[in-house]
């Protein structure tokens, strides 16, 4: 066989292997969004157990990492482990969003001609609904910065102020990590 017809009857399986290739890729933003997998009884960054990255989430990370300092009275750790709880939740949510997700996609490329648009859909719905929970969860954390005493919140405040010096510090270095890639 000539190397142009083997390419031609190899497309389509190229398309198909590019675009699964594609929606994997793609898939690691739903399993980023589904958080840390079990393990270690804290979240990313020192943040409470279950907590997820994304929105708002140098917010929930902090107020984990510094719970113990905080001193918290009754009301604020009821609000926090309801708060904790609920993060939990959605990390379970996404999880199974992403079960979900995969399962359509090895339904679709299991057909002669999978439809690459309702993979997408389901992508596209399941980031969508991630980012909404992940919102949510924020607005619960800002809510619950709001009503900590002044003190607590000053040291919210200054371990806020310590990770983006941090973050700063190493912006450098990962821009000429990427470079030194890129090349």
């Amino acid at each position: 066989m000539s190397q142009t017809a083997s390419s031609q009857s190899r497309g389509p399986q190229h398309l198909v292997a590019s675009v699964f290739a594609g929606l994997v890729l793609a898939s690691a933003g739903v399993a980023f969004a589904a958080g840390p997998g079990p393990g270690a009884g804290r979240g990313p960054f020192g943040g409470p157990p279950g907590a997820m990255p994304g929105s708002g989430g140098m917010i929930e990370h902090v107020l984990g990492s510094l719970k113990d300092r905080l001193a918290l009275d009754t009301s604020q750790q009821v609000a926090f482990d309801r708060i904790t709880a609920q993060m939990k939740q959605a990390r379970d949510q996404a999880i199974a969003s992403r079960a979900d997700v995969r399962a359509k996609v090895d339904a679709e490329l299991a057909k002669p001609e999978p439809d690459l648009a309702a993979v997408s859909d389901a992508f596209d719905t399941a980031e969508d609904q991630g980012r909404a929970s992940r919102r949510a969860l924020r607005d619960q954390w800002l809510a619950f910065y709001a009503n900590l005493r002044p003190d607590q919140k000053a040291l919210v405040r200054d371990a806020i102020r310590e990770r983006v010096a941090s973050m700063d510090d190493r912006h450098p270095s990962m821009r000429d990590r990427m470079h030194r890639r890129q090349s």
